[in-house]
């Protein structure tokens, strides 16, 4: 009896171990998630006149850590933020409507399964209707706490 290859090809094997690795916690070192979900292309994030950078912020920045998933506070502002821009297209509970799914493994953007690749979406947008909301206006802290909340509703 002949017993074929029992590994992948090396092709299959990249494409497998890519995934896996875009797909992983981030960690300190690390911070690959923060990547432009249309092109994947680093993404850099410039206060705009006025916006002070939070120490969650901050840290958020150089971590990957986004502290505000433990804050009550935080959380309740997540809330009102996602409901005020995000509920008419991801749903209530955030499995979506004309807009994607943001929980779960069903996801169309895999980055949204990271804190970074949240963010970083939020931020710069997507293909779509998705615009992105920091030339909305919006404030990075809020699209942090945003992340927060919506992390909630995985629960």
């Amino acid at each position: 009896m002949k017993i074929g290859r029992c590994f992948p090809s090396s092709a299959f094997f990249m494409v497998v171990i890519a995934g896996a690795w875009s797909l992983s916690p981030v960690r300190g070192d690390d911070l690959a998630d923060f990547k432009n979900p249309l092109d994947n292309s680093p993404m850099t994030f410039e206060l705009k006149p006025g916006e002070t950078e939070t120490p969650a912020l901050k840290k958020f920045k150089q971590t990957g850590t986004n502290d505000y998933r433990s804050d009550a506070e935080a959380l309740a502002e997540g809330k009102k933020l996602y409901t005020a821009n995000c509920i008419i297209c991801h749903g209530a509970d955030g499995t979506g409507k004309m807009g994607p799914t943001l929980i779960g493994k069903d996801v169309i953007y895999k980055q949204v399964l990271t804190d970074p690749g949240m963010f970083s979406l939020i931020y710069g947008g997507a293909s779509g209707a998705m615009q992105s909301f920091s030339r909305r206006g919006m404030k990075q802290d809020q699209m942090l706490r945003i992340v927060a909340y919506v992390r909630t509703l995985e629960k």
